[in-house]
């Protein structure tokens, strides 16, 4: 299979994982996170993201200012395991590379959330992301076994995880906590220096408007 019918069955997976939980309706548990019991905490079904957590009451929508915090790449960790397509100086974090990640984050918020003003001065909402994990795919492969299901854990793609927190500029308060998982080609990890991730990016903005929007 070529590279560019690959990252087409990629992106069209990548879309459907962002376009369709958005169409569903969260709903908030009663179920206190145990993580976060001391914070208050409980979980967000049906969130469009792997694990979602919010504080009761905590009316994320009410907020007119929101404030984006740079990503933070300090606690990532990288696999070490050889890709294929890619060599292993590919999977070093470069201080290119975590300038790329840092502008290319820092726009698809600004794109996302463009019709809120910005803050400025931590006032209102305060977003922080940070990149948790790249590792070895174990989401759909590009290729199939010959019963014609999935072939899981291939070396052509990479999972991504991230983790957001929903701060009041205020208080401080930990108002929620999203955790997400996606799997993305390789090569869009190990290729020129991590500019490739915008469109990640950009679906993992898209999703948190909606959510903490609440349109």
């Amino acid at each position: 299979m070529s590279f560019s019918r690959m990252i087409i069955q990629l992106s069209a997976l990548s879309l459907a994982l962002a376009v369709l939980p958005a169409c569903t309706t969260p709903t908030i548990s009663e179920e206190v996170a145990t993580e976060f019991a001391a914070e208050g905490l409980v979980v967000i079904k049906n969130s469009g993201f792997d694990e979602a957590y919010v504080l009761p009451g905590a009316g994320l929508p009410e907020y007119s200012e929101v404030d984006f915090d740079p990503l933070d790449v300090s606690r990532l960790e990288v696999t070490q395991t050889a890709v294929a397509g890619t060599v292993r100086s590919q999977w070093q974090m470069t201080p290119e590379r975590e300038r790329h990640l840092l502008e290319s984050w820092q726009g698809a918020a600004a794109r996302a959330f463009d019709d809120y003003p910005r803050a400025g001065a931590r006032a209102g909402l305060i977003v922080e992301a940070a990149l948790l994990q790249v590792a070895p795919g174990r989401g759909v492969s590009s290729e199939t076994a010959a019963s014609g299901s999935p072939i899981y854990g291939t070396s052509d793609v990479v999972d991504i995880s991230v983790e957001f927190r929903l701060l009041d500029a205020d208080t401080g308060q930990l108002l929620g906590v999203v955790r997400d998982r996606r799997t993305v080609a390789s090569l869009q990890w190990g290729r020129a220096a991590g500019t490739d991730l915008a469109g990640l990016f950009n679906a993992w903005a898209g999703l948190l408007h909606t959510r903490v929007s609440g349109r």
